[in-house]
């Protein structure tokens, strides 16, 4: 087994793999270190009693041209085995249904129909739509942001468009301030939707945060969205393909436990990093450059490297949420329309917040009826989330069973009163997971999901860089810019390399 390797990446969520791709199609030999039994981190699958579930994300977006995973496409010439859906999502809230149209005219109508506001309303979400639009630009053409020295800006600024100061703009204005302006804040309805859509996308409910991140946030469901067939862990196996034909390799059961400088033993390099795991027989590497995939909360319990990265990683300790997941085998009649008709992503809002801090809303996904590999036989799959608070609370205690099986019955409950096809009668198999079952599979300190909540930036500039301290130490994953969900991930993935690069040459 090889232990020195040109570059070493912890972790194997897609921002981490997306790094890797791109330092193995640039020649560098790249070994993935991950510490569960398949790749994708939050955005993976598993088999449990014969059914494939989703471990977390279930909505995948970010393919239109320029965007982040059309550059991966493009660019690195790989193909997911994507199925488009016709409908974005819906939402139930009250006694209302609402549809999240992919079409923007479409949901402006929609809005206008749920929550009122006439012209208002359509005011702001044009508004939303152009910065979003402008937003997405930036963040693709500017490589070096968050800025740490001029240099970074000088580069950046050979990038400006005359648009880019529309995003500029709008970071140092609140959504709140917007809705204010335009004399939307009166109906509580439609400021409990903004609160929840928010907490989806950003990992918080305030409408203080910057509207230029409320945007992209708000819109996602204006893109194309796509189910994995198989599940979303093919993402990342198709991109570890790749990997290795370019001669890198993935290591299952790698749990590091240290990561520290030694001097090398290549006269063209005065430092290497070790690299320490839990493995018995393989669990000690080399190399003179390491990509970290892991929450910055993990990183600084294996290093001590990185004395500035640990003061601001002290900053984002607390409001920190982790997630109570369900996933559940129905069998059901594929000659019934609804398995072919229904929306496959919803948004329920609830009457009042699950116990143990759980949260005021779950969102529910189906496997898609023609994915052979989830939904065989007329079975189908669904997986369920809300938000918990205060995940360190949940422990394996003399309760904790009690508590997992109250939320479940509360969660099994919603579902037989939003939708008539759903029947308990009808479950073949079910599983729950909390906060400390979160931990034991990803690694995630407490059981932490979703990133840092975008409260803490009262503008963008505030987020922490794909770069720390070391040069030779890159960044990747929720927890540093651009963060929060796939496409993000993929981004800053990508661009933590573009910038080690850059930064080799100058």
């Amino acid at each position: 087994m090889d232990t020195y390797w040109d570059v070493v990446v912890i972790g194997s969520g897609l921002g981490g793999l997306s790094a890797a791709l791109s330092l193995s199609e640039k020649g560098r030999r790249v070994l993935v270190l991950e510490k569960g039994t398949a790749p994708g981190g939050c955005a993976s699958s598993f088999q449990k009693n014969g059914f494939v579930f989703e471990s977390g994300a279930t909505t995948l977006v970010g393919f239109e041209p320029g965007l982040p995973l059309d550059k991966l496409i493009r660019e690195f010439q790989i193909q997911f085995p994507l199925i488009p859906l016709e409908r974005s999502m819906v939402v139930h809230l009250g006694n209302q249904t609402i549809e999240r149209y992919q079409d923007p005219k479409a949901w402006i109508l929609e809005a206008k129909r749920a929550f009122g506001g006439g012209l208002r309303m359509e005011v702001f979400w044009k508004l939303i739509g152009s910065v979003s639009d402008s937003l997405w630009s930036v963040s693709t053409r500017y490589q070096f942001f968050p800025f740490t020295s001029v240099s970074d800006v000088w580069k950046s600024l050979r990038s400006f468009r005359l648009s880019d100061l529309l995003v500029l703009f709008f970071s140092f204005v609140s959504l709140r301030f917007v809705l204010k302006c335009l004399g939307l804040t009166k109906n509580k309805e439609w400021i409990r939707f903004l609160e929840e859509q928010l907490l989806i996308t950003s990992q918080t409910t305030s409408l203080e945060l910057p509207l230029v991140l409320t945007s992209a946030c708000l819109t996602y469901p204006q893109l194309q969205n796509y189910v994995v067939k198989g599940g979303m862990v093919s993402l990342a196996e198709t991109i570890i393909e790749k990997i290795e034909s370019k001669g890198g390799k993935i290591l299952y059961k790698q749990e590091v436990t240290l990561l520290k400088k030694i001097p090398s033993k290549n006269e063209n390099q005065k430092m290497d990093w070790e690299i320490r795991t839990k493995h018995r027989e393989n669990f000690l590497f080399q190399t003179p450059l390491v990509v970290s995939n892991l929450p910055i909360w993990n990183l600084m319990e294996i290093t001590e490297t990185l004395p500035k990265l640990k003061g601001k990683t002290k900053k984002f300790e607390k409001g920190i949420w982790g997630a109570f997941t369900m996933g559940i085998a129905i069998q059901t009649n594929p000659a019934e329309a609804w398995t072919r008709t229904e929306c496959l992503h919803h948004q329920i809002h609830l009457k009042k917040s699950l116990p143990y801090g759980g949260g005021n809303s779950v969102f529910l996904s189906l496997s898609h009826h023609e994915d052979s590999i989830r939904s065989p036989d007329g079975i189908r799959i669904l997986s369920i989330s809300t938000h918990i608070e205060n995940p360190e609370s949940w422990v394996r205690d003399d309760i904790y069973q009690e508590k997992k099986k109250t939320i479940e019955s509360i969660l099994i409950q919603t579902l037989e009163e939003f939708f008539s096809w759903f029947h308990r009668e009808m479950i073949l198999f079910q599983h729950s997971a909390t906060p400390v079952t979160w931990k034991t599979w990803t690694g995630r300190k407490f059981g932490r999901v979703g990133g840092i909540p975008g409260s803490y930036f009262s503008n963008p500039f505030q987020m922490l860089s794909n770069r720390s301290e070391d040069p030779n130490l890159l960044l990747t994953g929720d927890t540093v810019y651009p963060g929060q969900g796939i496409p993000a991930v993929v981004l800053g993935g990508l661009h933590s390399v573009e910038q080690f690069i850059e930064r080799k040459r100058g």
